[in-house]
């Protein structure tokens, strides 16, 4: 067989987490989420701050039961909103850049968040906390399968 028979084979390409994230819009859609939670909880916060009866769903558990423990000392409960605000946004971030432990470390606390909703047979906010998570482990899936393909990783 000569060597104009045989096919070249092309070279396997290998690329990054943070390269495969913002190519796969799962994985891009995924990392959003936890902005989501993170914007529309500080709406909810200004809302409960302002006697509004009203607020989403998506909203944090956790701020809402900081405002409410913390209501003669607000200084400390926005202390903690504003933790539990940037420790999502920050999360937001690093997963848009394809680290998975991000993405693993979110969901988790999401689900412990959700927690707090079902303690209190709150059924709404807890049913789209397990929604959200479904959506950001999709986008996990993906991205790990992914990494399988082009690196070998994980």
């Amino acid at each position: 067989m000569d060597e104009s028979a045989v096919a070249a084979q092309p070279a396997p390409v290998s690329l990054s987490a943070s390269e495969l994230a913002a190519a796969l819009p799962a994985v891009r859609s995924a990392a959003r989420w936890f902005w989501w939670i993170a914007g529309l909880s500080l709406v909810n916060i200004f809302m409960l701050q302002t006697g509004s009866e009203t607020s989403f769903v998506m909203g944090l558990g956790i701020t809402a039961m900081s405002d409410a423990v913390f209501a003669s000392n607000k200084l400390i409960g926005f202390g903690i909103d504003a933790s539990v605000l940037a420790f999502f946004a920050l999360l937001g971030l690093l997963a848009q850049r394809g680290q998975l432990w991000a993405f693993y470390m979110g969901t988790a606390v999401y689900a412990l968040d959700a927690l707090i909703y079902v303690r209190f047979e709150d059924w709404m906010p807890a049913g789209f906390h397990a929604l959200a998570i479904f959506f950001i482990v999709k986008g996990v899936m993906v991205l790990r399968e992914a990494l399988k393909k082009t690196t070998g990783q994980r």
